[in-house]
């Protein structure tokens, strides 16, 4: 996977406490020192149940857990939907305080030569191949063509692409991915396990349409806040996940991703 002005419906938190602000201010003369305000860069499409912001509006996890964060720390987190290609630069270029989610192992040339911080790992990851359930413990060499979604690059998969014994094809969505599979236009799916099991079930009824193959190519992490100009507040941050462990597990737990925690425990 690859940040000024208000996001589209970005409205929330952040906005009640400057209002909050601007009106004691007013009733009382006394001036009010603005709370810190940041930019956080999003990814604008569906990925639920980790977040989404595909309306506009960043929600979800990632926004529950950032709001969280903020109310404690007394600081204004603006969120800013953009395509995931887009996200990195954005952070580099300084378009944006933060981005979220991240991971340095995440196009690691285009980080070359840039001091980038990260937090905590927030939440893990599963990125697999699925394929149509009749297909499972296939051999890799068996396919040939693999599907994503845009923007992702299937790192697991990065020998085979370059060598050319794998060919890619991008779809604009999880709807056309899944298709593209189901039709047997291409031999399997690279995602987040977690997302394709929910879409699967948004879209086509049931969670289990594709089978997620273990035996082929994957790739394990934890989705990470990071920043370039601001490590004081990832280090709070870090402090501040610490500190709620429990609040945090229950906001897993309540989106469904406790389970992925506990896939990478095991494995680990």
């Amino acid at each position: 996977m690859t940040r000024g002005a208000r996001a589209n419906g970005a409205t929330g938190w952040g906005d009640r406490v400057l209002g909050l602000l601007v009106l004691l201010a007013l009733i009382t003369g006394v001036p009010v020192p603005a709370a810190e305000h940041y930019v956080v860069g999003v990814e604008n499409i569906d990925y639920r149940p980790y977040q989404a912001g595909h309306t506009g509006v960043f929600e979800g996890f990632g926004r529950e857990l950032l709001d969280a964060f903020a109310a404690e720390a007394g600081i204004v987190f603006e969120y800013r939907p953009l395509p995931p290609p887009r996200l990195l630069a954005s952070l580099l270029q300084d378009r944006v305080d933060f981005k979220y989610p991240d991971d340095p192992g995440w196009t690691p040339e285009a980080r070359a030569g840039h001091v980038i911080h990260y937090s905590r790992p927030i939440v893990a990851y599963l990125d697999g191949t699925l394929v149509r359930p009749e297909r499972l413990e296939q051999p890799a060499s068996m396919l040939r063509v693999l599907g994503t979604v845009v923007g992702f690059t299937p790192l697991a998969w990065r020998a085979a692409l370059d060598s050319g014994a794998v060919s890619l094809r991008e779809n604009a969505d999880f709807s056309a991915l899944f298709q593209q599979v189901l039709s047997e236009r291409v031999d399997g799916a690279y995602a987040n396990v977690a997302v394709a099991r929910d879409q699967s079930r948004r879209l086509l009824g049931h969670p289990d349409a594709l089978a997620f193959d273990r035996r082929l190519p994957s790739a394990r992490g934890d989705y990470r806040l990071s920043t370039r100009h601001h490590p004081a507040v990832i280090e709070r941050f870090d402090r501040w996940l610490v500190e709620r462990a429990d609040r945090i597990s229950a906001l897993k737990e309540r989106a469904g991703l406790s389970e992925t925690d506990r896939s990478r425990d095991a494995v680990d």
